[in-house]
Formats: C-alpha cells, structure tokens, sequence
C-alpha cells in the first residue's frame, strides 16, 4: 500500500488530490476496509482488485491502514501487504517525486532529494512560508489549510538552501539524477518529464548531466534514434558532456544513455515562438454526407456518437491524430477471435495540423474496418489521452448474460439510496437495473462522497454503466 499525489492536467489549481494505490490480488469473494484517513472507512470488493485498486485519501496526519478482511480474502494478499501508510507529517512538508519510474498514476512518495530534481512539497503550516532565494515555488490553491507547490532543487544550491530543505523535508539532498537537456537553441522547453521541444536549427546541442559511466570512460556514451538510423557517440568530458546533433530532415528524434534505457528523452524541432499551442489531445476526423470533413477530439462524447453514425454508413471515418510519440493499443473481437495490436505515432502529419501525427498506415487501416464494423467489439486504450470501447453485434446477443450485482451488493446499494434525505423511494421490487438508476441521479453530500466514490466503482466492477443525472462527482 503506498500514498501517492495525483495531480490533474490542466489549468485548474485546485486539481490535486492523495490516492492511496492497493496492490492487485487474484480473485476472491472477500473485502477489505481501509482507513482512508481521519477516521473515514472504505470497503472494497477485492473481486474487482486484479489489477489493484486506487482509492482517494483524506489529508490526515495520522496513518492510512488496512482495518480488517471479511470473506475468504486472497491469501497471498493479506500476507503480503503492507498493513500501515505513513499519514502527512504534523511539522514540515511531505515530499513526493514525479521521477518514481514505475509508470503509475501519480507522484509517489520521495525517500531523498537529488539535484536538479523537481518535487512536490505539501505542507500544513505556515501558509506563507518563505521560500530560498534560490526556490521558485510554483503554488497551486490550499485545501483544507494544507499547501502544495512544485520547486526544482538547483544544479549546485547553495549551503543554506540545502540546510533549508533537509530541515523542511527530514530528507537528505544527494547528487542529481541523470537528466538530457537542450543546451542551444535557446528556445527549448520541457514538454514533459522525458520529452522536450525547441525551435528549428542547423545544429542541436544537447547536454547529459550526471551519467552513470566507467572509470576508464572518458565520457558517458549517448546514443541517438531517428528514423531507422542509430548513431553513437562518446563524451569527452565526464559531466557535464555536450553533443552536437545535425537534424537534417528529422523533426523528432531519441536520446539515451546507452544501454541504460529508462535514461531518454524525444526531442523535436515543433517549437513555434509566435504560436500557442494547446494541451496535446488524440482526435479522430470524420466526413459528413455533405463532404465536410468534422475533426473531433477523442474524449467527447460526440466521437463516439459520429463511429455509430459511421457503423450506420452516415458518417465516414477517416483518420486518427495523436501527438507526436503517443503509444497505445487496441483489442479486437470479431468472429468470436480476439487479437491485439500495439499503436504508436508515425512520423506523417495530420491533414488539418502540422503538430499532429498519424499512426501507421496499416494499423490505421485496419482500425478504421473495425470501429466501422457494427458486428466488432473494439477496445482502444491511449493512455493517458482516454480510452474508448465500441460493442459489437456478436457480443449484443441474447445469450450474453445480463450483468448482475449479487445479493450483497444489492442490499448494499438499496441501503445506501434509502438512507439518503430527500430521496424518491426505492420500489420493493425494484430491479438491479432500476436501482444502479436511482443511484446514478444521487447528489450526494460532500461527507459521503468517499463512500459514494466506491459504491460507484464496485457498481462498475459488476458490469453495469452509471449514468450521472446528478451534479457531477468526481471517481
């Protein structure tokens, strides 16, 4: 069990929040209560655990725990798990690190400070503490009178400001961690933890600062992709070394520290000075009978409409755009044969943006015939740019089983909807159906949103879809 900070994309500064993530367990009709912080109680059906859980934590000073087990829990699991989490502190800042390398959601909690590394502190008091010099703390809004900033740790801080943050952080300050930076063009920006972008130049010099390298190495050996070519070159000097890159015709290309594969990052030479560019997003461009082409982003609820008109022949699928370097999948069900397939961003741009990418051809082909296809059920996952399922005829038919939730969730879900004030009552012989319903147009009041938040996901986990008819509540 571990506590992690999620942090929403986006310009809203209030879009922070602690998740605690539970390891995933193999199926079993059992639950777990969890103290999700200040007294607070959460039961989870660990029948829906196969690939771990993520619940919201309160801001609590004291420990998050696993309270108890009820059912025949999997063994492995209550053997295994770490029982306690540590809360927030009650003097100083909680550090937590976005550089955690697993590939979960969220900023896991620090162990130490490194140099030139980038932290998030969460602090309950003073509100107006005053930052080094040397700190520029980008501050996001205050909840519940707790802080949070992100700061960069300088390349060579000074004594104070290291003394500064041991005392604030109970962590030790060490050397920086491995990192490449663009060095010239000047007009270079991080577009995130392992991408970056600059202006187009005849040369690019690229900066490898605190390479782990030989004692007779002269310098760490970088290597460089792009395209189908694969280039190495050695640093005469140690730290920092310095390199020089010709683009020529390349606009996006990888730099890594040879056979050390987690240390890279994709360059591009897409940085426009007079343009202002918006968040990335996937879209899908379609074409009207009329001849219009529509291009729609991925995440609403509209491109989803436009595939069923298309599945319908009244609407024509004709591409997806993704942001350059986006990997993905999709899975595949036709004819009762289910097959999966990687995606990834080709180097061809998008017909209606020079900063989109098309993935390749044939990929693109064949996912075009299957979201097209009203007998094929597709599922399309692009990480974090969302995900889209389309049901197939095959699997609509009758013998297909009608999702049920089980005498206990049932009752579960009857009581929690009878208990709430001002609630239309629930007939007795009301239908899973009818009752997954009346949950979906609950307002809950903002002490019971928690427990609401895991009845929702537990509902999701039986197979069923929740309609929100209410104010919206975030899962």
């Amino acid at each position: 069990m571990e506590l992690r900070l999620k942090i929403e994309r986006g310009k809203n500064r209030a879009a922070w929040c602690l998740e605690l993530t539970l390891p995933s367990c193999r199926f079993c009709k059992a639950t777990v209560t969890l103290d999700v912080g200040n007294g607070i109680l959460q039961e989870i059906d660990m029948g829906g655990m196969s690939t771990g859980r993520r619940v919201t934590a309160e801001l609590s000073q004291e420990s998050f725990r696993i309270v108890s087990f009820q059912g025949k829990p999997d063994q492995n699991f209550v053997e295994g798990v770490e029982r306690a989490c540590q809360g927030l502190p009650k003097f100083g800042a909680a550090v937590f690190t976005a550089s955690g390398g697993d590939g979960a959601a969220g900023f896991p909690r620090a162990h130490e400070l490194k140099k030139s590394g980038t932290y998030a502190l969460l602090w309950k008091a003073p509100d107006a503490l005053k930052f080094p010099e040397e700190l520029v703390p980008d501050n996001f809004i205050s909840r519940q009178d707790w802080n949070l900033a992100l700061v960069t740790v300088p390349a060579a801080p000074s004594t104070a400001c290291t003394e500064w943050l041991e005392s604030l952080t109970g962590l030790t300050l060490s050397g920086s961690t491995p990192n490449i930076s663009i060095a010239w063009p000047f007009l270079a920006r991080n577009t995130s933890l392992n991408s970056a972008e600059c202006t187009t130049s005849a040369a690019i010099i690229v900066a490898a600062r605190g390479m782990p390298i030989g004692q007779s190495d002269t310098g760490p050996i970088m290597l460089m992709r792009g395209g189908q070519q694969r280039l190495l070159a050695t640093g005469v000097e140690r730290d920092t070394a310095l390199f020089a890159l010709i683009p020529d015709n390349f606009q996006q290309f990888f730099v890594a520290k040879a056979g050390t594969e987690e240390i890279e990052k994709l360059l591009s030479t897409t940085f426009q000075v007079d343009a202002v560019a918006d968040l990335p997003v996937v879209e899908m461009a379609f074409t009207n009978p009329a001849g219009v082409r529509l291009v729609v982003p991925f995440d609403r609820a509209r491109c989803k409409d436009y595939i069923d008109l298309a599945r319908l022949n009244q609407m024509t699928l004709e591409y997806l755009a993704v942001p350059p370097g986006t990997r993905g999948w999709f899975y595949v069900v036709r004819a009762s044969v289910g097959i999966r397939y990687e995606l990834l961003a080709s180097d061809l741009r998008a017909p209606h943006s020079p900063y989109q990418r098309l993935i390749a051809p044939e990929l693109l082909a064949n996912l075009i015939d299957c979201l097209t296809d009203a007998a094929c059920h597709v599922d399309l996952d692009l990480g974090g740019f969302g995900k889209l399922r389309m049901n197939g005829s095959e699997l609509l038919a009758p013998n297909v089983a009608t999702p049920t939730l089980g005498t206990a969730m049932r009752l579960r879900v009857r009581s929690f909807v009878s208990q709430l004030r001002g609630c239309t009552p629930i007939r007795v012989d009301a239908d899973d159906a009818q009752l997954v319903r009346a949950v979906g147009a609950i307002n809950p009041q903002p002490a019971l949103i928690p427990h609401y938040r895991a009845l929702i996901r537990d509902i999701i986990a039986c197979g069923f879809e929740v309609k929100r008819k209410g104010k919206s509540v975030s899962l």
